[in-house]
This record gives C-alpha cells, sequence and structure tokens, in this order.
C-alpha cells in the first residue's frame, strides 16, 4: 500500500540527521519500502550544512534533495536556519527542532500524512527556549488531545511498554494505581491486536518492588494496585500474567514467553530492552489518534559529525511505522 510518512528534523547538532540518511539510503538501496513517500520537515539550509560536514553529496531539486546522486528525499520547510554546531546545545537547533515537530504534528493530525518519526532532540536545548513538555511523546498527547500517552519500546525480540514515563522516581510509586495499571494493559493489548496484527496477545506485568514485593515485606503497589489490576483484566479475557520480579524475569528468559511487557517506570523496562535490541529498537507511542515512532536513542553529542552513527534504530523506526500504518487498514 502507498504511504506518505513525514520526519522531524530533531537537533540538528546531534546525530539524526546522520543516521536518517544512513537509514534512508539503506531502505531505498535494499528496496525494502518502495511505496513508502518520506518527507524530512526542517529548514533546507540546515539539512544542506549538515549533509556536507558529513561529506555527503548533496544536489537540489524543486520540492527537496537528492542524496549522493540516488536518493530524492522531500522537504517540507519549516523554522528558521539553524548554524550546525556538533555537539552543542544551541537556541537555534532548539526553534528549529520545535517548529519542525509542531508542523509535523499538525499535517499528520489532519491526515496529509499517515504516519510521523520523530528524530531525537535535546530536551535540555528546548526547555531553554520555552519548551514545556518532559518529552517529545507528551507534546504529542497534548496536540492530540491525549491524557495518558504510552510508551512502547519494541525490537525483534521483545516489546516493553512503560507505566510511567518521564518522571522523576520518587512520584512514581503514587502512579502506580489499580486504574492506571488496568487502562496500561488494556491499551497494550488494544495494540498488539490492531499494530501488530496479533489475535491473541501475550502479556507480563512486572512488579514495581524488588522480589515483586515478597508478599508485602519490600512494599505494598503489587499487593493494593498492580496483581487486582491483573485480576481485573484476566476477567475482561485479556491473558496477562504477573507480578513478576524484573530482574528474573529478564535474566532468565522469560520475557520469551510474551507479546509485551509491562514495566513499572522507565529505566526498569528500557535498560533491558536496549541490552536485548544491540543498537536497534524503536520507541512507539500507544494511544494516539496517528501513528508515531522514533529512534530509540538521544542526540548522541559525543559523536556527532564522525559519520559513526549506527542507523539501526532509525531503520525499524521508518519500518515498524510502516507496518503499523498497514496494519490499522486491514
Amino acid at each position: 500500500m502507498d504511504m506518505k510518512s513525514i520526519i522531524t528534523i530533531g537537533d540538528c547538532n546531534g546525530i539524526g540527521i546522520e543516521v536518517l540518511f544512513k537509514a534512508l539510503l539503506h531502505i531505498h538501496n535494499e528496496s525494502l519500502s518502495p511505496n513508502n513517500h518520506v518527507t524530512l520537515c526542517g529548514n533546507t539550509k540546515t539539512i544542506t550544512e549538515y549533509a556536507q560536514k558529513i561529506s555527503y553529496s548533496i544536489a537540489t531539486h524543486k520540492s527537496g534533495i537528492i542524496i549522493n546522486n540516488t536518493l530524492k528525499l522531500e522537504i517540507l520547510e519549516s523554522g528558521n536556519y539553524s548554524p550546525v554546531e556538533f555537539g552543542s546545545i544551541t537556541k537555534t537547533a532548539a526553534n528549529l527542532a520545535i517548529s519542525s515537530l509542531e508542523t509535523a504534528i499538525e499535517k499528520t493530525i489532519s491526515g496529509e500524512f499517515d504516519a510521523i518519526i520523530t528524530m531525537p532532540i535535546a530536551k535540555i536545548a528546548l526547555s531553554r527556549v520555552g519548551w514545556q513538555f518532559p518529552g517529545q511523546t507528551e507534546m504529542l498527547a497534548t496536540l492530540c488531545n491525549i491524557s495518558n500517552p504510552m510508551m512502547m519500546l519494541a525490537s525483534d525480540s521483545i516489546r516493553v511498554a512503560l507505566a510511567t514515563i518521564h518522571i522523576p522516581l520518587q512520584k512514581v510509586s503514587s502512579l502506580i494505581t489499580q486504574s492506571i495499571i488496568v487502562e496500561r494493559i488494556e491499551k497494550i493489548y488494544e495494540s498488539l491486536q490492531k499494530d501488530f496484527a496479533i489475535i491473541s496477545p501475550k502479556i507480563a506485568v512486572l512488579g514495581l518492588n524488588p522480589h515483586a514485593g515478597e508478599n508485602g515485606n519490600i512494599g505494598f503497589e503489587e499487593i493494593n494496585s498492580i496483581n487486582p489490576a491483573i485480576k481485573d483484566c484476566v476477567k475482561k479475557g485479556i491473558d496477562v500474567q504477573g507480578a513478576f520480579p524484573a530482574d528474573g524475569f529478564f535474566a532468565h528468559g522469560e520475557y520469551k514467553n510474551y507479546d509485551a511487557i509491562l514495566a513499572m517506570y522507565h529505566d526498569q523496562g528500557l535498560i533491558p530492552l536496549k541490552l536485548l535490541a544491540r543498537g536497534g529498537g524503536v520507541n512507539i507511542t500507544l494511544g494516539l489518534p496517528i501513528v508515531r515512532t522514533s529512534p530509540d536513542h538521544g542526540t548522541a553529542y559525543s559523536i556527532a559529525g564522525k559519520g559513526i552513527a549506527d542507523a539501526k534504530s532509525t531503520i525499524e523506526a521508518i519500518m515498524t511505522a510502516e507496518t503499523i500504518v498497514n496494519n490499522r487498514k486491514i
């Protein structure tokens, strides 16, 4: 099926544009996605400058650029020019990233594009110019009028969703309520069926505390909230099990028996996922009226401009968005 994807520019001082070029060239050269028409949302002058600094051949055409005399990339102009200063936090890069996000989200909500892929940003840079969101996920949710966005990170071998996202650890416990866990499990179940075409998904839920609370000896969240939520969902016909102690669950390979895992907080889920993904992995936002994916890494300032960044996660983000769009059309 034909589809149209829009990709945000992210932080032009990080690795985002580099891994995007590498990913698009790989997809094009391998003929992996011939019907996916990709547009990059950003400033053409900045994009061209970035490409030249990492030794890519760039030529212009009517509505975009040609990379290495091979790949035509459409550009949707958005935001003012920002000089490319690899590894630096700059206001111009932050403002360009925000403009690209706003434009791309608006165009996807309106139906002009089937999916949005967001490249990495430097949150500290954006906050310095007045950006009010903890992350891109929360911005997407706000502009889509969704109150509880949900992150799922996925690779070939594992899918991990998060009960809480970008919040301090000391606030996690207060958000682990029975109703929130039920809502999270139901959202995962719906996504596995609708986005991943899994007819009868099997879901695992991790405990919050060491040893999953050890029957109340190391915390009560499992007894008071997590286990009752699991029981509620089982009664609704969802195949969900837990709460499992997180360390043993991953160490003993139990994750292989489930289509998705619900972790209670950011690092609990993402550390094992990133280890297992080995440079891959894609971030998917569940519960939105639009399809959104992104690479599961940051700006990587320390290697920006060196030409050594791994594009595997960006390839997966583009391909996963296409898979979800196609599955939703079935």
